[in-house]
């Protein structure tokens, strides 16, 4: 029994003798080298403690001056054609002196209408000569469509001329008057709206009327031989037919406001009517 209790203890001795110089082996052995950075237990991590830097000043800008305002966009004026010349000859015209004016499509030829002398307007009828052929003139009338004509007799009307021309300007928006193809008068004027304008086109004064109570169209009605091109009629019994009139707007006067008619001041209105003859030639442009 003590025998085998000797070499127990002897075995044990010598187990704890290697087991106690491995682990003194283990901790003289360097760590592994860092092969995989993932490895945390082979890196050695050193901590460099840097100077904290001095305060420094922050860098002083320069003040730039402020730039200029952005100069206003400059308006767009409008560039209007300039005022056509008027031809030095006066213009031939006729009124009516029989009860009713036969118009035909040409001399000897078909009856294409009849008009009554005098007018619904209890005006004479007058209308301009555009040509003479024999016995017979080609003449405008105040009908529509804008610039409608026919021939008719020269027995059924007498003829006369006028030196006076009359330029309507829409774009502008201003009336001239020529004598002998000179300039003689010229004003300022309202004109059509966009939506109801102004005709374009060759007309002339079908008669001139004072107007009894005024108010909207002034102290007279200047009756100009065109129509509305979008308008059948002016007010309850108008036939849509154009006119140069007074108003009582007088701040219209200079812009695109009528329903098609063309306006002046009142006082300008009475001036034109002074030397402003039926037949008179009216010239719409823009």
């Amino acid at each position: 029994m003590r025998r085998n209790v000797t070499v127990l203890a002897a075995v044990i001795a010598v187990l704890l003798t290697t087991a106690g110089s491995t682990a003194v082996d283990r901790l003289a052995d360097p760590p592994p080298a860092a092969t995989d950075p993932s490895d945390v237990r082979a890196i050695d991590t050193t901590y460099v403690m840097l100077p904290v830097p001095a305060e420094v000043a922050a860098p002083v800008l320069p003040v730039l001056p402020k730039p200029p305002p952005a100069a206003p966009a400059a308006r767009t004026r409008t560039v209007c054609p300039t005022l056509p010349p008027a031809p030095a000859a006066p213009s031939p015209a006729a009124k009516a002196v029989v009860s009713r004016l036969r118009v035909y499509d040409r001399p000897d030829g078909t009856l294409l209408r009849t008009l009554d002398n005098p007018t619904v307007e209890n005006a004479v009828l007058n209308t301009r000569v555009l040509e003479t052929r024999g016995a017979w003139l080609r003449v405008q009338l105040p009908v529509r469509p804008n610039h409608a004509n026919g021939w008719v007799r020269a027995a059924d009307v007498e003829r006369y001329e006028v030196p006076y021309r009359v330029v309507v300007q829409r774009c502008a928006k201003r009336i001239t008057v020529f004598r002998n193809g000179v300039q003689v008068w010229s004003k300022p004027a309202a004109v059509g709206k966009p939506s109801t304008p102004t005709p374009l086109g060759s007309f002339y004064v079908d008669f001139v009327a004072p107007m009894r109570y005024g108010g909207a169209y002034g102290p007279y009605l200047v009756s100009v031989a065109g129509f509305s091109n979008v308008l059948q009629q002016f007010g309850k019994n108008g036939i849509g037919q154009i006119a140069i009139h007074g108003t009582n707007k007088p701040s219209s006067v200079g812009k695109a406001a009528s329903n098609g008619c063309v306006r002046l001041y009142n006082a300008d209105l009475v001036d034109l009517v002074k030397f402003l003859p039926e037949g008179s030639p009216v010239t719409i442009v823009d």
